[in-house]
């Protein structure tokens, strides 16, 4: 995770770039690993933990239509965090993460380890689904990893 943090905050520093987290699931661990890097205060704008859905909806402005039709682990709902953190931050990258982490699957029967994330970069939104294995950290640390790495891709590669 170090490894793949200090190359988002290197190249956000190379861009000016400005970068703000949505998590669910991991806990504000995304943020935390930025903030680990030295000089991620010139690009880490804020985080916000939204574990219940009451608070996805209050803070991120997740529709209550999305839940119900898609549950809370879906695409559609990392794409609502995701367009979320950037309407209130105004940050040039947005990172939003939900799923079942574990033990167990979810209630409408989504294995453990399902995790959508989302981003938000030069308007357009992003999502990806994956399927980790092992338990609810391995699960947790792997959606972190998979996270920063899909925010470097998309600020790398984004035309």
């Amino acid at each position: 995770m170090d490894a793949t943090a200090k190359r988002l905050v290197t190249e956000l520093q190379q861009q000016g770039l400005h970068v703000s987290t949505a998590e669910s699931c991991t806990g504000g661990m995304i943020a935390a690993g930025i903030v680990d890097v030295a000089g991620a205060s010139n690009v880490f704008e804020e985080g916000y933990v939204t574990y219940s859905n009451r608070v996805k909806q209050k803070v991120l402005g997740v529709r209550q239509e999305t839940l119900d039709e898609y549950t809370v682990v879906s695409h559609q709902t990392a794409a609502e965090m995701a367009v979320g953190a950037q309407e209130k931050s105004g940050a040039d990258l947005t990172i939003s993460v939900t799923g079942y982490a574990g033990p167990g699957a979810g209630e409408d029967g989504t294995p453990a380890g399902t995790i959508y994330i989302g981003t938000w970069y030069a308007g357009q939104v992003q999502t990806r689904q994956y399927q980790f294995l092992g338990d609810r950290g391995s699960c947790r640390r792997q959606a972190v990893i998979a996270a920063l790495e899909f925010a470097l891709e998309r600020i790398r590669y984004c035309e």
